[in-house]
């Protein structure tokens, strides 16, 4: 069960189904036709019966045409609210328009409604085909890169000096690594808390790109039972309520693994509330909204386990989002090296496939191609 990345988002193309092929890797197919919706019998009672996905669209389209017009960058709930304030929907269409961007943006980017960039909503690109998952977990992918590397774990960088020649390392145990060229891959979130020291620091146009990107949050649930509850036909479950975000993700490894195994995801602001709560408090929020979903004699989960990428100081978060006032260009400039020697790459620095992992393998082509040009 991959914690991390679990999908080849579009495997048409991709650079990682290549690399899937070389490694013998098994990949299985999984399709967003092969939902079902599940509504808040709370929901219900107050009429809604259906995602009303013309109407939220339609309020959607009408809010970022709003922010297009504007002289500033706005957040996407900024210009909801601007075209379709609170009290101006009644709750079943409320309840339509957050769970349109709950799951059509926020569990997308990973970033809440109230930071997502309205210009720059939508600003990647993406393959063709279909999604598809690692029976065998994405660590093959790893593993095969890794077959004829030095690889040394257990090592935390703490400094990274550069000097005249060369870059030098500091570790967290206070030996040090005297290197040609580094390239440094961490999450964004470890750049934005200042994980690493830099001598001298980095550009200031590369600190406040560093600032303004968003570095957002998508934790996952897994939860295993003693046998399947839910029709296997159906590779994701959705859940409608009147409670914004709350569990509305789901995906069944039926499909995948034949395994008893649901994965559940909590996202942005949701996300953010529940990494606070215990494992236990998560497990029973999780099945409190399954019985709704699947009916009262289901039962409790044999096993849990549960991500906390927030909390993670060696990520900070999930993958990166545009906050309100950044851009490509931003994405840009930490990609950029730094005295020819110090190189950056990772999904954070790719404009085109930002959050992804073909993203993160592609900027890490362009570093080496940077790092080969300046070895010449």
């Amino acid at each position: 069960m991959d914690l991390g990345a679990s999908w080849i988002h579009g495997t048409n193309g991709n650079p990682v189904t290549a690399l899937a092929q070389q490694a013998g890797a098994t990949l299985v197919g999984t399709s967003y036709d092969r939902t079902l919706l599940h509504i808040d019998p709370a929901a219900q009672a107050l009429g809604l019966r259906g995602r009303g996905t013309e109407a939220a669209e339609n309020i959607f389209a009408r809010a970022m045409a709003w922010a297009g017009n504007q002289e500033a960058d706005t957040s996407v709930q900024a210009a909801l609210d601007a075209v379709a304030p609170r009290g101006s929907l009644d709750p079943v269409r409320r309840a339509q328009l957050d769970f349109h961007v709950s799951s059509t943006y926020e569990q997308e980017y990973s970033g809440g409604a109230e930071r997502l960039s309205a210009w720059s909503l939508d600003a990647d690109e993406e393959f063709g085909g279909e999604d598809a998952l690692f029976p065998g977990g994405y660590s093959q992918i790893v593993t095969h890169l890794a077959s004829k590397l030095d690889v040394r774990l257990n090592h935390i960088v703490k400094s990274v000096s550069l000097r005249s020649g060369g870059v030098t390392l500091g570790f967290s145990d206070e030996t040090t690594l005297d290197a040609d060229h580094v390239l440094i891959t961490v999450p964004l979130g470890v750049l934005k808390a200042g994980g690493i020291a830099f001598d001298p620091p980095l550009p200031r146009t590369k600190q406040r790109a560093i600032e303004k990107l968003g570095m957002g949050l998508l934790n996952k649930h897994w939860l295993r039972f003693d046998r399947m509850f839910w029709p296997r036909e159906y590779d994701w479950h959705e859940f409608l309520s009147l409670r914004k975000g709350e569990w509305s993700e789901w995906v069944s490894l039926a499909n995948v693994n034949d395994a008893p195994v649901l994965l559940v995801f909590s996202a942005a602001d949701h996300a953010e509330r529940v990494e606070q709560m215990t494992d236990q408090d998560i497990v029973t929020s999780i099945m409190g909204t399954a019985k709704q979903m699947f009916g009262n004699d289901i039962p409790d989960p044999v096993e849990a386990q549960i991500t906390r990428w927030r909390s993670d100081p060696f990520s900070g978060g999930s993958y990166s989002f545009y906050a309100t006032g950044s851009g490509g260009s931003d994405r840009e400039e930490i990609a950029t090296s730094e005295a020819g020697r110090l190189h950056f790459a990772g999904e954070a620095q790719s404009r085109l496939y930002p959050g992804t992992v073909h993203g993160a393998l592609l900027s890490g082509h362009d570093a080496a191609v940077r790092i080969v040009q300046n070895m010449k």
